[in-house]
């Protein structure tokens, strides 16, 4: 595997040569037409960018030289020196210098360079002087007038030649398409073993197949995967406009730059993770007179940070301003009819502050450009649970706001559990999982219409599969259909197999008839109209050619949870 550095390093290779190219086709646009100002300004945007992404990774001669052009053209920009032919040719001389550079990264070549650079600077020196005095520079005179210019070798060294970069670059639906493929080859290749192994034959030649298609698969995968910088350093423009907007001093802090992700994921959480920054500017940094009269310090800060945990990653957008203060929306979910009061004082701070996520909900006392339009933190919940994420909330009044979104590192591939409910075979993600226990009847006890159970010191609510599977719609939740009717229905002595798992904070008991495996899946969205199900999240394709659907757990639990709500209200 390449090391950063080495990816950095092709990354500068293929945009510098795409650079080199760029400016030998403008330099001929401008040698036509002399005042082009479109070729002009073009030129110098690219020698600009190309001096400071050389900089940047400790390319001193290819940024010295792209500095001398810079200046040339900024002088020309703004009207300072006049362009002619003897110039522009100079300036092809200077990009071939560039080229060579350029190339000399990789093939460790000797390139002089000294004498254009110096040839262009004096050049550019007594130009200025001379066309402020309203007179033509002697180009000639100037250049003999260096401390050096061009010598012999450095003219010989101009080249002609074609260079091609060592990278690349594929349009991500290609990428796309061609990880559909592969994992259409995986499935065949499950699909066979399995059949080998049902018929009595060995499967040990399907090993080394097996492990190049593996192989093959994770490394598509792993073009897919960018840094989180990539999306972390589009937020200092956000952040700025953010804090004018609310007359706020604000400052950006990015950590866990390095990590990777899928790129794809990025994309479906990057409005998100606007709305949350906004969020943080917007309702949790207080003004610079409220922060000084609490003795902070008058600017604020907000973090992105990411990190791996397991084949997770988590995202925390924070910032360290007033927090959030559950009474006010205690009294905001009242008021706006989602609880009764009688419910929400029983409610604990968690359990409140998950109200934010209810669709419609703010806590803005009025309208601004950046919040209380009832756009809210539903729509962050919804899209990071549409890619198998999690969001949770940490908050301190008076210190700040904390929220983390755990995402899958892929999309691509997941691991999951394999069990089974009647004769069908199913699948839940591994990171809605919290542990897989085994319980007997008289473990489970009864509270009003819920099935209880004791779990690591605190009781945690459980409920059939079989009988969640069963009914028609989760509008109206039965419990006694996937709860006291399927446990009495149980033997005494018969073992439960249940999987507890997680989401939001919250824990869920689900009893399957039988455990299978772990096993990394291919998962693939159900199609319309199913696509609307509240129970699934997907399908995929088994070793054995049979569909496994892939349980949606947080719909799931946010139906249940809503359902058991209702009951205390009614």
């Amino acid at each position: 595997m390449k090391s950063k550095e080495e990816e950095y390093r092709q990354l500068f290779l293929t945009e510098a040569l795409e650079n080199f190219e760029e400016l030998n086709r403008l330099f001929v646009v401008l040698e036509k037409d002399i005042s082009s100002k479109k070729a002009i300004a073009n030129i110098f945007r690219i020698v600009h960018t190309l001096k400071g992404n050389a900089m940047g990774m400790g390319y001193d001669k290819i940024a010295d030289l792209s500095h001398v052009m810079e200046d040339v053209f900024g002088a020309i920009k703004n009207g300072e020196i006049a362009a002619d032919n003897e110039l522009v040719d100079s300036l092809f001389r200077a990009n071939d210098k560039l080229g060579g550079l350029i190339n000399a990264i990789t093939s460790n070549e000797r390139v002089s360079y000294l004498g254009i650079k110096t040839k262009l600077a004096v050049y550019l020196k007594n130009a200025k002087e001379e066309f402020a005095a309203g007179s033509k520079p002697k180009e000639d005179q100037e250049f003999e007038e260096s401390e050096e210019s061009e010598t012999t070798e450095e003219k010989q060294e101009q080249s002609t030649g074609i260079k091609f970069a060592d990278v690349v670059q594929i349009p991500v639906r290609k990428m796309d398409d061609l990880l559909n493929m592969v994992g259409e080859l995986v499935i065949e290749r499950d699909r066979l073993i399995s059949l080998f192994g049902s018929e009595g034959q060995s499967t040990l030649e399907f090993e080394r197949i097996k492990r190049i298609s593996s192989n093959l698969h994770y490394g598509i995968m792993n073009v897919r995967m960018v840094q989180m910088g990539f999306l972390f350093n589009k937020f200092h423009r956000v952040l700025r406009d953010a804090a004018s907007t609310e007359k706020k001093e604000v400052e950006l802090v990015l950590k866990g730059t390095e990590v990777e992700i899928d790129r794809n994921i990025l994309k479906i959480i990057s409005d998100s993770m606007v709305h949350l920054v906004r969020n943080a500017v917007g309702h949790g940094i207080e003004s610079a007179e409220e922060r000084k009269d609490s003795g902070k310090p008058e600017t604020a800060t907000v973090t992105l940070s990411a990190a791996l945990e397991k084949d997770s990653v988590a995202i925390t957008i924070s910032d360290d301003g007033k927090g959030i203060n559950t009474e006010k929306i205690k009294e905001k979910i009242v008021k706006q009819n989602m609880v009764t009061q009688e419910v929400a004082d029983k409610l604990s701070e968690k359990e409140i502050i998950r109200y934010i996520f209810e669709p419609g909900f703010s806590s803005a006392d009025k309208v601004t450009e950046i919040s209380g339009r009832g756009v809210g933190m539903d729509v962050v919940k919804k899209a990071v649970e549409s890619i198998g994420g999690q969001v949770f909330v940490d908050t301190e009044l008076g210190m700040g706001t904390s929220v983390h979104l755990v995402l899958p590192s892929s999309l691509a591939l997941k691991g999951a559990l394999l069990f089974e409910v009647g004769e069908q075979e199913y699948a839940i993600p591994l990171t809605y999982i919290d542990s897989v226990t085994y319980l007997k009847k008289e473990d489970i006890h009864q509270v009003a219409d819920s099935l209880m159970v004791d779990y690591q010191d605190q009781s945690i609510p459980i409920v059939f599969l079989k009988g969640l599977l069963a009914i028609n719609s989760l509008t109206n939740v039965d419990q006694a259909s996937i709860g006291q009717g399927v446990l009495q229905a149980a033997n005494k002595d018969q073992e439960l197999n249940v999987i507890v798992t997680t989401h939001s904070g919250r824990l869920l008991g689900l009893v399957v008839d039988k455990l299978q495996r772990q096993k990394e899946i291919i998962e693939k969205k159900l199609p319309k109209p199913l696509d609307n199900s509240k129970l699934l999240s997907g399908t995929t394709i088994l070793g054995s050619g049979h569909v496994c659907p892939v349980l949606d757990v947080a719909s799931i639990m946010d139906v249940l949870f809503q359902s058991s709500t209702k009951k205390v209200e009614s």
